[in-house]
């Protein structure tokens, strides 16, 4: 246990990956029932929302009570298919206690459906209730019909699912969003390794590969480089090319994956889909490749093959620098979470009451002062550092979607402009917003100012899209207000943008305009209701954000945070086709006709920035939640509806964040999954580790105070106890359960690589995690293969791997050279140089190093080979660790002071060997050398 090794995916559940199909789901088939309750909006419980794959609505039966002449025998739900087909098991999901205790199933094989036999009686049904009824004659039509019951509300069924084959098993899986198809392989794993490389099929790739390298290079230690050519069976392919199965709609962004123990390859039509599928490689490596420190791995990922693409092209998410200010570096660490789970809209709210956040040349005033509470935190983008973050971002497919607010939520603009005098109508109180006021001549002054920034904002941001805000201008005379929007949208579409606005901004766009619909919720301050049909009758494209189940503000798990709680279930428990209109307490798309599905183009999810303070408040209130509300983005909405199945997705991407150091929410809901990772420490030049972390543990079900800890330090002497190092989960303060740290200090007798062990104990159960304490540099620089002519390593470490060089080698000052089962035919020189470490290597030249901080040629304690040197070595002023051991060579060896531990031993020398001004003498560590030539100095007695 312990080892950073992932675990085996489970199968596909999507229908389409399997023989079995729900019957009920084809184009044609239709529901209908004997009754309907009729409560407004009455579309709420019509008989086709059983068969909507979306499980938390339904049919409802027309009766409130048992009783009063009402019979449950008359009670019935249908469907009919739309082609005869055979039916092997049929499903049903109900809401307790709205079920009858008995019903009858019922099939029938004549065209209208007017001949019934029944094929099973059925007594208590579960909630969840499946029947087998293997009929292998086409059926037309599948009943439901009630016999008895003790229900007084009648009844719901949420789902009814007719199979033509056994009904699949919820998918499960590593990868979050879960894909459209996931099939297991067979065979040995694949493992990445320092030989791995990234192969492209095009220098144009080589960009987003080099991102991609940069998630995988610091928990490896792995070099990982970016080259085209053949691909081996250690490397990643990443090929541009047709997919079969990916419609041509997602070809932008969906991609195939196959990973087997003869490699992995990476195929999509686009970059974007490259990066989509490197993703879900990453969630198939062991929670610690998100490391940024070296671990021990190994790095393996079992055989799978993966065909995915998105359901929605707008999969965002929305901060609130505004209210409480953002550094650049906090907004880069969440687009790489944001990216990880294949979002790919970052919306920055940058202007709001409380301030105005990014540079706007010309208006010195808008310098970001203000924000939001007390201890808040205040602070400025100038447009250098806006366009550095949309670099950052397109570099990883994520388009930022910047907001500055208005007409309302205004005050620190308005302020900064001279205030209501200025920029607010005659009489205005409010001072919070612009003059709306066509008539006021303060409107045209304020919009002289939005078109200058909005000019500048569309230069700097490249995304097609800019949000204007227009929520909530509560009191503003709505004409006004109308008259406001459709002059934003000119200035918007003026500067060759599409705008965007919440709701009820789009009562001002202009008709057949391409402006986007940003719909939350019908929030008018206690007002008579603004939304209606018509906000959904234009074919108006729409993201849909809820606020009853997206908004990552809102309180979960006993967080602080605004009300109504949005808890784990409650995020997830949704869907963009049917959501639900809090301040009207109604199912929107039943009530006013929308969003409609074809016009939904993505979902996003806000965490607005009153109650929070920098990166870990933002992270906790955000991770878990968003991985759901991503999903529901992303992956086909008949695999986002088994909550049970998507808990068990996310109990392994916790360990994800607790390597990445992510705050996330570690709440009870989940049984979070543990891994562990030893890490790779580098030993000093006096073979001293000094509070170095050892091992990593992430169990975020399990409070750090209940585990105890071990260090075996892996050189025999005794193991010894350690303390552990970790934040435990405390919700009232937004801190999720950190990753337990075990670190040491400790002497290792000489200079080597040593194998550890840290052991976490809690009540019975042990974690036996392999950490490495080594002199090995971490390489820089991989060579591999064969190269002509001579090399410099100038900075860095260059590592060399079973490499072919012709010429000679030189290593400069501060750089390192580490070689491994490789020939230099030419000499070898370093001076002032870090490490020069030679193993199982041949150097058809002399070795001349001097001033260098270790030097091995051989070191059976380091685990490097003998080498063969075919002339003399020279190995002098070096102030760290020499050790010349086992090695064969053609010609004298000089060791000459040098100021740190001196090996000199078991070595075949045709020539001399003098040791002169070595302090400490140098050692044979009782391995004699044979030597043609004298021993002199302090080598004579060795």
């Amino acid at each position: 246990m312990g080892q950073a090794s992932a675990g085996t995916p489970a199968t596909s559940a999507d229908p389409s990956a399997s023989e079995s199909v729900n019957l009920a789901l084809l184009p044609g088939a239709v529901a209908s029932a004997k009754s309907q309750r009729m409560t407004p909006p009455a579309a709420t419980y019509a008989p086709a929302n059983a068969v909507d794959v979306f499980v938390h609505n339904g049919w409802s039966s027309n009766y409130a009570s048992v009783g009063n002449g009402y019979d449950p025998t008359q009670d019935w739900f249908q469907v009919k298919l739309a082609t005869p087909a055979p039916v092997y098991e049929v499903f049903s999901r109900w809401t307790s206690p709205a079920k009858p205790t008995e019903y009858d199933l019922q099939v029938s094989t004549d065209a209208d459906c007017q001949t019934w036999s029944t094929v099973t009686h059925v007594v208590n049904p579960s909630d969840k209730d499946s029947q087998v009824i293997d009929r292998k004659d086409p059926i037309s039509c599948v009943r439901m019909q009630a016999v008895a019951t003790t229900s007084t509300i009648g009844y719901t069924i949420n789902e009814f699912e007719i199979w033509s084959g056994p009904k699949p098993p919820p998918t499960v899986g590593q990868i979050i969003p879960v894909p459209v198809k996931q099939q297991p392989g067979t065979g040995q794993p694949w493992e990445l390794t320092n030989t791995s490389r990234i192969i492209v099929s095009s220098d144009a790739l080589t960009a987003t590969a080099e991102v991609l390298a940069g998630y995988l290079r610091p928990a490896t230690g792995f070099v990982l480089p970016v080259v085209t050519g053949s691909a081996t069976a250690s490397d990643i392919s990443l090929s541009l090319g047709s997919v079969s199965g990916i419609p041509e709609n997602k070809a932008a962004e969906g991609y195939s994956l196959t990973v087997s123990s003869a490699g992995v390859k990476i195929v999509a039509p686009q970059a974007h889909g490259l990066f989509n599928g490197f993703e879900s490689l990453r969630q198939l490596l062991p929670a610690a490749i998100n490391s940024p420190t070296t671990g021990v791995g190994p790095w393996t990922a079992q055989p799978i093959t993966v065909l995915d693409y998105p359901r929605y092209e707008h999969r965002g998410l929305q901060l609130d620098p505004a209210r409480n200010f953002m550094t650049v570096a906090e907004i880069r660490s969440m687009i790489d979470q944001l990216a990880a789970l294949k979002g790919n809209r970052l919306h920055l709210h940058l202007s709001d009451s409380q301030s105005w956040r990014l540079e706007i040349k010309g208006y010195p005033a808008l310098d970001g002062t203000g924000c939001n509470g007390s201890a808040c935190i205040a602070g400025f983008y100038t447009q250098d550092d806006f366009k550095g973050l949309v670099k950052y971002a397109a570099d990883r497919f994520i388009e930022i979607v910047p907001e500055l607010e208005g007409p309302a939520h205004a005050t620190a603009a308005v302020r900064s402009l001279g205030g209501v005098a200025v920029v607010g109508c005659q009489g205005q109180t409010q001072t919070d917003r612009f003059c709306t006021n066509p008539n006021d001549p303060a409107s045209e002054r304020a919009l002289a100012f939005w078109r200058d920034a909005i000019a500048q904002l569309a230069a700097i941001s490249p995304a097609p899209i800019i949000h204007i805000g227009g929520d909530e201008a509560i009191g503003m005379p709505h004409e006004d207000y109308k008259w406001w929007i459709g002059q934003m949208e000119t200035i918007v579409d003026n500067a060759g943008k599409r705008m965007m606005g919440w709701n009820p901004a789009l009562e001002g766009y202009a008709p057949g305009s391409t402006s986007i619909n940003h719909y939350w919720s019908d929030y008018t301050g206690g007002g008579p209701p603004l939304i209606k049909p018509e906000w959904f009758n234009q074919g108006r494209s729409v993201i849909t954000t809820p606020e009853w189940n997206a908004y990552l503000d809102f309180g979960y798990d006993g967080s602080p945070g605004r009300t109504p709680r949005t808890e784990l279930d409650k995020a997830y428990s949704w869907d963009p086709e049917w959501v639900y209109e809090k301040y009207r307490s109604v199912w929107a798309q039943p009530a006013y006709g929308g969003p409609k599905a074809a016009d939904i183009i993505g979902i996003e999810a806000p965490i607005w920035g009153e109650q929070m303070r920098g990166l870990a408040t933002n992270e906790y209130m955000v991770f878990p939640r968003l991985a759901g509300i991503l999903e529901k983005a992303w992956s086909p909405k008949v695999l986002t509806q088994d909550y049970d199945a998507y808990r068990q997705r996310l109990s392994v991407a916790g360990p994800r964040w607790a390597f990445a150091n992510v705050n996330f929410g570690s709440i009870a809901q989940v049984t979070w999954s543990s891994e562990a990772m030893g890490t790779v420490t580098r030993l000093g030049v006096d073979r001293t580790v000094s509070n170095a972390p050892l091992g990593r543990l992430a169990a975020g079900s399990i409070p750090p105070g209940e585990f105890t800890a071990m260090i075996d330090w892996g050189d025999g002497s005794p193991a010894e106890a350690a303390g552990i190092a970790a934040r435990d989960y405390v919700a009232s303060q937004r801190q999720g359960r950190s990753l337990m740290t075990v670190s040491g200090s400790h002497t290792y007798p000489v200079d080597g690589v040593y194998h550890g062990t840290v052991t976490y104990s809690r009540q019975g159960q042990t974690w036996a995690v392999p950490f490495v304490a080594t002199g090995v540099p971490s390489c820089t620089t991989m060579v591999t293969g064969t190269h002509d002519g001579p090399l410099t390593v100038s900075a860095g470490v260059a590592c060399f791997d079973g490499a072919t060089l012709s010429g000679p080698v030189t290593v400069a000052a501060g750089a390192g050279l580490y070689a491994s089962g490789s020939e230099f035919r030419g000499p070898v020189t370093a001076s002032g140089a870090g490490n020069v470490l030679l193993c199982g290597t041949t150097v058809s030249g002399p070795v001349s190093v001097t001033g260098a901080t270790r030097v091995w040629l051989g070191n059976h304690n380091g685990e490097c080979a003998p080498t063969t040197v075919r002339g003399p070595v020279r190995v002098s002023n070096s102030v760290g660790q020499v050790t010349i051991d086992g090695a064969t060579v053609a010609g004298s060896i000089v060791v000459q002071n040098n100021t740190g531990s001196t090996i000199v031993s078991g070595n075949h020398i045709s020539g001399p060997l003098s040791c002169t001004g070595n302090s400490p003498a140098p050692t044979n560590a009782g391995q004699p050398n044979t030597a043609s030539g004298p021993k002199s100095g302090q080598c004579a007695g060795l």
